[in-house]
């Protein structure tokens, strides 16, 4: 009797094993990468909308770092990639325009809110400081999407009277389930006023914003073209890593899950980013925390470091 006990325990806790290297594997594993794209986005159309105005373009593109965690594991970043760990950079952006007006994209988070979302993470006081002044100059500020290391600087700034009429965030990225970890609670929300536009809007010379929702229902990319004629796009966190991008792979499923992402939308939002690499060369694709990837933009001076 008491050998079939457990003989039966045995193969419960196998059972459960197995179970688990189960869910472990598919949890690590990515929802593929199609051979086609469905996103629908027209770089043709894209450029065209950037120069329609025949106004000045911008004549150059900042960033500032505001932050660093350090320790995620590279698993969870690009599925079967290895089990390192990768280090995540948040930036803010600036474009500047010849007049000196400025367009500010993504703001970084405060500290506060970066340390309950990140414990121990890296925050550089004075770098926000700038961030928060460069907001109050901008002529407009845009976000790529409403999680709190992208937009919490505007939810917590101390200028938010000063500076709510400029801030352009959409509809989705107002209402969004994400909104309220940023910072966005109801009373706040109330005080703008959402940008709707449906694919892509103009929101400066040079600068068109493009719906990708997936990663969060306020996902957009913004593409930017430089009176020089250079060309960038930055994708927020529709890659985490170039790699995501280059391979293309997405992060794992457990990514997807815990994040709440429309994995299929990403899946074709990849395949769109990935070909662009081969057919359109020249537009340098933006990826917002990889720390690496910018060094280099920065080294070829595609994008100036610090703000104006």
């Amino acid at each position: 009797m008491r050998r079939t006990l457990w003989r039966r325990l045995g193969l419960a806790v196998a059972a459960l094993l197995l179970v688990l290297v189960v869910v472990v594997a598919v949890g690590l594993s990515a929802v593929s990468v199609p051979d086609t794209s469905r996103f629908d986005a027209d770089l043709g159309a894209i450029r065209a909308l950037a120069v329609s105005t025949g106004a000045p373009l911008p004549v150059e593109l900042r960033s500032q770092r505001v932050g660093r965690a350090s320790g995620v594991p590279h698993a969870l970043v690009v599925a079967g990639d290895g089990f390192g760990s990768d280090t995540f950079e948040f930036y803010a952006y600036q474009l500047v325009y010849a007049d000196g007006r400025t367009v500010l994209v993504d703001v970084g988070s405060d500290a506060q809110t970066q340390q309950a979302q990140f414990p121990g993470s890296e925050f550089d006081a004075a770098a926000y400081a700038r961030i928060q002044e460069a907001l109050r100059r901008a002529d407009a500020t845009v976000v790529t999407h409403e999680h709190f290391d992208h937009c919490a600087g505007i939810a917590h700034s101390a200028y938010l009277d000063e500076v709510a009429g400029k801030v352009h965030l959409t509809d989705e990225q107002l209402n969004g389930p994400d909104a309220l970890d940023a910072g966005f609670t109801a009373e706040l929300r109330a005080r703008f006023t959402p940008l709707k536009y449906e694919r892509m809007h103009l929101l400066r010379p040079g600068v068109v914003l493009i719906k990708a929702p997936g990663h969060t229902p306020g996902t957009q990319l913004v593409y930017v073209r430089l009176a020089d004629g250079r060309e960038l796009l930055l994708v927020g966190d529709v890659a985490w890593h170039q790699d995501n991008i280059r391979l293309p792979r997405m992060h794992p499923r457990l990514t997807n899950w815990l994040g709440g992402e429309d994995a299929q939308a990403m899946a074709h939002q990849l395949r769109w980013l990935h070909d662009l690499q081969r057919t359109a060369p020249e537009l340098h694709q933006v990826v917002a925390h990889d720390g690496a990837r910018m060094q280099d933009h920065q080294r070829r001076g595609l994008i100036l470091d610090g703000l104006r």
